[in-house]
């Protein structure tokens, strides 16, 4: 009689749930480790496979970050820019911050690859492109919300929209690395001053009325 006679074979994973399990194993290893010291060997041993195995799904370890970036930057966007109207400009202001942060807050491992890596690989690199068009793109829409602006230049609309959605944007980056720093400031407390550097600028240029 076979000594394995009484084990259970192990089941053998559909190609969408391994690259599932991959994905999640990933996440951790490049959030743990940074992408320079991550290894493909390493996400492998943390999914359970074989490194060929993972290469089968995922030919290099920029490709992977690539995709995980994209995914988790999607994700981030999808989450602050989801939106109800917000009855005045501050308060769109001030919940737009909450969200961006609370999400941060519960998502640590995206966290260090959106805001704090930032590998060399062209693939990496347009991945991280990518995710910062994204956010532009969909900051501008939350500003132009606001029905009226008031800027020392004149500018068209959507060129005023993108320049607000550019400076809040690298601010938010900006906080956002700063805070992976410095823990013992609550999310709250990184949301007001989040609110002192963006809000006390934005709202000479904007006007109190209904959205």
């Amino acid at each position: 009689m076979s000594g394995n006679a009484g084990s259970t074979p192990r089941k053998r994973l559909r190609p969408d749930d391994r690259r599932a399990l991959i994905v999640s194993a990933a996440t951790e290893v490049f959030a743990v480790n940074g992408y320079d010291k991550a290894s493909m060997r390493a996400v492998a041993k943390a999914a359970g496979i074989s490194t060929p195995v993972l290469y089968d799904h995922f030919p290099s370890k920029a490709g992977l970050y690539a995709h995980l970036l994209d995914t988790q930057a999607t994700a981030f966007i999808e989450h602050w820019s989801d939106q109800e109207p917000a009855e005045t400009p501050e308060q769109l202001v001030t919940r737009s911050l909450d969200s961006i942060f609370a999400w941060i807050e519960d998502n640590e491992h995206a966290w260090r690859m959106i805001f704090l890596d930032s590998p060399g690989d062209a693939e990496v690199a347009e991945a991280h492109q990518r995710g910062q068009e994204l956010a532009s793109q969909r900051l501008a829409g939350l500003f132009h919300r606001i029905p009226e602006l008031s800027l020392s230049v004149e500018l068209e609309r959507e060129r005023a929209d993108e320049l607000l959605a550019e400076t809040s944007k690298w601010t938010v980056n900006a906080l956002a690395a700063w805070w992976w720093r410095n823990r013992d400031v609550n999310r709250e407390q990184i949301v007001l001053l989040a609110r002192d550097l963006l809000w006390r600028g934005l709202a000479s240029t904007t006007r109190s009325r209904t959205t």
